[in-house]
């Protein structure tokens, strides 16, 4: 699972935003990217590298790295780098937690597609926004990403396969013709790098997970949003799950996910055999939204029983300058129990749809 094209005007290779308010412009491109008419539906085998690649045929589509980092220096680090293609815009989005110093920042790009600006190959992994990037070439992934005073590049290999979430690849949000994605997942990978500060650079090693996804961008109207986890726990299995929230904050039946277990082949996990509590909370100065901020998550069928809790609390993106889409997405812990035996481990959650509502039509209790 992942994420207003309001009155934009193209200024020196930047989409700036125009004169309509903020409000009118996110329901506009919410509209735009989770209604948008379908392309083609694929029903070819997935292949990789070549479904690493864009596919200019689906209306939205995006690349979502997140991992866990330790510095050289003993930091603990998040990081999240995403890149986003709505038809001919390009946007992308990158995210930084520092535990120790207990800071969150992030910075945001928009673009249209053109030429040495922004861009998406076919058939390989090549994404590109100014000078962010992500590439994959001979199975492993690189990363660069900048700002006025950072830059951080990484080398990322991938530990296990893709991993083709839904049937076959095919993950359905809705019961509606396009409430669907293509989803792909590789679930781990190990990563080296360094992240320049100032003057100060530091050599960075850990893991980190990397999603894809495709389609034409449906979803039901009386979906909310949605909450999505990678665990990547320290037995070797990596969970992925989401609840899609209808507009009572009940999980929808589509909600869904996959385990990926050390060796082996992966399996899908229906909701039902999720049992899921949230048992904290935290509200966005910003936004005033009112998040989750820990939960329990247990699933019988594989004696899991887990606390996932927020490396930070504030690891809000309020993104008005590209998707204009208001969402939490930050590094975790994971502390619990498997068969009765310790277990821990890394997680990354997103939350959407508690600051705006991401389908069309009035927000709960208007």
């Amino acid at each position: 699972m992942r994420k207003k094209v309001s009155s934009f005007r193209f200024q020196g290779g930047h989409l700036k935003p125009g004169t309509w308010n903020l409000e009118r412009a996110a329901m506009l491109l919410a509209a735009t990217l989770l209604v948008a008419a379908a392309g083609p539906r694929s029903e070819a085998a997935l292949s990789f590298p070549r479904d690493h690649g864009s596919h200019p045929d689906s209306a939205i589509e995006w690349w979502y790295y997140t991992g866990h980092l330790r510095g050289a220096g003993g930091g603990a680090y998040g990081f999240q780098l995403t890149f986003f293609r709505a038809r001919e815009m390009s946007l992308a989005h990158f995210a930084w937690s520092d535990a120790a110093k207990k800071s969150f920042w992030y910075e945001e790009k928009v673009h249209l597609t053109l030429p040495g600006i922004a861009s998406a190959a076919v058939g390989r992994l090549s994404v590109a926004n100014e000078d962010w990037s992500a590439q994959e070439s001979g199975g492993r992934h690189r990363l660069h990403a900048a700002g006025r005073d950072w830059d951080l590049s990484l080398a990322l290999t991938p530990l296990k396969p893709p991993v083709a979430n839904g049937e076959n690849g095919l993950s359905r949000k809705g019961p509606g013709e396009n409430d669907y994605s293509h989803y792909v997942s590789i679930p781990r990978l190990t990563v080296s790098g360094r992240m320049r500060r100032g003057k100060e650079e530091e050599a960075l090693t850990g893991t980190a997970w990397f999603d894809h996804e495709w389609g034409p961008g449906g979803l039901p109207g009386q979906v909310a949003g949605w909450d999505w986890f990678a665990l990547q726990l320290d037995d070797g299995s990596d969970l992925m799950l989401y609840r899609i929230r209808d507009r009572g904050g009940r999980a929808t039946a589509f909600s869904s996910g996959t385990l990926v277990p050390a060796s082996g082949v992966p399996r899908s996990i229906p909701w039902k055999d999720v049992d899921f509590r949230e048992t904290a909370f935290w509200k966005s100065p910003r936004s005033g939204a009112r998040y989750p901020a820990r939960w329990r998550i247990g699933v019988p069928s594989i004696g899991l029983t887990v606390s996932v809790t927020p490396l930070l609390p504030d690891q809000e993106l309020v993104t008005d300058r590209s998707t204009g889409v208001t969402y939490w997405e930050g590094a975790c812990r994971v502390e619990g129990t498997r068969q009765d035996r310790p277990i821990a481990g890394r997680a990354y959650a997103e939350l959407t749809g508690y600051a705006n509502f991401l389908a069309p039509g009035p927000a709960p209790g208007n």
